[in-house]
């Protein structure tokens, strides 16, 4: 892991962020106003965005989890890599607010149906510092579905 200045940052993942920081407007988030926005780059190239939606039941959805629900429902499977940005109506997000375990474990499950690792930048608020990691650092000792499937790994569509 290591912090960055956006600046210092290539365009291609300076514009990963930006796109994040774009669509995290359209977040629904009444209750904590606290907004993320994630962009997700596919192998093939493509792009899918997802935002935080939350409920007065506190359930909801992560960013993260809405831009794979979206690669998914195109038909991809091969995340390259993710940029997530928050923001809150509240306070400035000086921290990098990384997925949440649910989205760990999700990324980790694509991680390891690619058998590759996945890069993820994760941005503050005012693009400032960017961490710049990967599943396998943020989910050490995962499991997924080398571990689940086992004989029925042929059942998996990548």
């Amino acid at each position: 892991m290591k912090n960055v200045s956006f600046t210092k940052l290539n365009p291609e993942d300076q514009t990963l962020i930006n796109e994040a920081e774009k669509v995290l407007i359209n977040g629904y988030d009444p209750y904590s106003q606290f907004y993320v926005g994630c962009v997700l780059v596919t192998k093939k190239g493509n792009i899918y965005r997802g935002v935080n939606i939350n409920t007065c039941a506190y359930g909801g959805i992560c960013a993260e989890r809405s831009a794979i629900c979206q690669m998914v429902t195109n038909g991809e499977y091969h995340i390259k890599k993710l940029a997530i940005i928050a923001k809150s109506e509240y306070f400035k997000v000086k921290i990098h607010s990384g997925p949440c375990g649910i989205c760990r474990q999700l990324i980790w499950e694509f991680a390891e149906l690619i058998k590759d690792d996945i890069e993820i930048l994760i941005s503050d608020s005012d693009k400032e510092k960017v961490l710049i990691t990967s599943i396998k650092k943020l989910h050490p000792l995962g499991f997924g579905p080398r571990l689940c499937f086992g004989k029925y790994r042929k059942y998996l569509r990548v």
